[in-house]
């Protein structure tokens, strides 16, 4: 388990200022002005293996994740936020050449966003896969979906934390093993705050899945904040174990990282507009 430490005369004669001082702003705050503002960002990672998720499973796993976004306990902790809203974007993976976008990033704040989140996770199709699965690949491609905050480009949302929940339905083999250590390590230099897994299936399958990821992938870069490793089958308590989880997630983020200000770069930009204008 990966642990790190933490406008007359007048006005033409300063509108060339006022450009000026736009464009500036508008390069250094390129990708923020119009980002949205939430809490934290969450990728929800899910292992389509046919060996481990059968098509009953998947529909399984799809229908519990539906429910858990519209839990009382989820929609809770979202909205107990400074700014009482988080992103969540679904992406599957398989074998190394399939990292597949299900449910591109959207908010969720209230019941109604919920709604629509479970409404795209009822109607997925589960892509297709050999009987494989690649992380490594698919950690990378997590990371840089979360956007400007990892060195990607902008995904339309800006948060303080980061977040990839992984739904792992089996174990890489060694060749799709070798390169995952190394993944998840720079998942977490790269920005990444938390990574937890839910290892799914029977008893000794999911002990199995949790041990290894546990040991190759799992980290966290929040102080007092250790990720986690869940077990459950695909069952009813699928639903339970996952609303538990995303809560807890949604609170550990809240609690890591003090009330973020997302106005100061405009109210400097504004600041910078009244001193033009008293001078003008």
């Amino acid at each position: 388990m990966k642990q790190a430490t933490p406008q007359s005369r007048g006005l033409l004669s300063y509108l060339p200022s006022v450009f000026a001082m736009s464009l500036v702003a508008g390069i250094g705050l390129s990708g923020r002005v119009h980002a949205i503002a939430v809490d934290s960002e969450i990728v929800l990672l899910v292992d389509i293996n046919p060996a481990g998720l059968t098509q009953q499973n998947f529909n399984t796993l799809m229908d519990a994740y539906a429910a858990s976004f519209s839990s009382a306990e989820v929609l809770n902790s979202i909205q107990s936020g400074a700014i009482g809203r988080i992103a969540v974007s679904l992406m599957f993976y398989g074998s190394p050449s399939v990292q597949q976008v299900g449910i591109p990033w959207m908010s969720i704040a209230n019941s109604s966003d919920a709604a629509d989140f479970a409404a795209l996770a009822n109607n997925l199709t589960r892509p297709a896969s050999n009987r494989t699965s690649a992380p490594a690949p698919a950690l990378t491609a997590a990371t840089l979906s979360f956007g400007t905050e990892t060195g990607g480009a902008s995904n339309g949302f800006e948060s303080t934390i980061q977040i990839i929940d992984i739904a792992a339905s089996s174990v890489p083999n060694r060749r799709n093993s070798a390169a995952v250590p190394a993944a998840g390590d720079a998942a977490l230099t790269s920005g990444v705050d938390l990574i937890n897994t839910m290892a799914l299936g029977g008893a000794a399958r999911s002990a199995n899945i949790a041990n290894y990821y546990t040991t190759n992938v799992v980290g966290s870069t929040l102080p007092g904040v250790q990720p986690s490793v869940t077990a459950s089958r695909f069952n009813g308590n699928l639903e339970i174990v996952m609303a538990t989880t995303f809560s807890d997630n949604v609170d550990a983020a809240l609690a890591a990282v003090p009330e973020p200000n997302v106005t100061l770069g405009l109210l400097a930009g504004a600041g910078l507009l009244l001193g033009i204008r008293r001078r003008a």
